[in-house]
């Protein structure tokens, strides 16, 4: 499988950078100029009151925020499965970032859903040819994503295990001797 927006990216033991280990990335985007995502396996056990100053109160109590990878950790992008959402950025088929704050209020008055939405602090990303790089060397494998992984953090139980060893292609099996 080619990656591409969609896709998720699945860390293998041959991939040595710690930032990754055991991590799932949702791509958002992939051109020939590099690619983005976000680690969708990696929750942060913190209220979004703790980290959005102007969090719209159905959501001041969630616990949806996640550690989205290694590049700008301090900011937050807020992804949902809301692309109609006024003032939103549509991403790739069904994800979206942002919004006006008065529609993100309304939208999730009752708090989250299976829309979403998750605050990921920080992304991943690769610059012109080095993901397919990583690929050939074996430190992700790719699979197909199901963009509820990035909006629903009860989607994610398991996710990395899952990935790895329930497809054909995936992790082989560790050494019984």
């Amino acid at each position: 499988m080619t990656p591409a927006a969609g896709t998720v990216l699945v860390a293998t033991p041959a991939l040595g950078d710690p930032n990754f280990m055991r991590s799932v990335v949702y791509l958002v985007e992939h051109s020939g100029d590099g690619a983005l995502g976000f680690i969708v396996n990696r929750p942060l056990n913190t209220i979004l009151g703790e980290l959005w100053s102007e969090v719209p109160e159905g959501l001041a109590h969630a616990r949806t925020a996640a550690d989205g990878g290694p590049v700008e950790r301090q900011k937050g992008l807020l992804l949902h499965a809301c692309p109609d959402l006024p003032g939103c950025q549509p991403m790739s088929p069904g994800v979206a970032i942002g919004g006006d704050l008065e529609a993100l209020a309304e939208r999730f008055a009752n708090g989250p859903d299976r829309g979403g939405p998750r605050l990921f602090l920080g992304h991943s990303g690769w610059g012109a040819g080095q993901l397919e790089r990583e690929i050939r060397a074996g430190s992700w494998l790719v699979r197909p994503g199901q963009h509820a992984w990035l909006v629903d953090p009860a989607s994610i139980t398991d996710l990395w295990h899952r990935l790895s060893t329930d497809r054909p292609g995936g992790m082989p099996q560790p050494s019984l001797n």
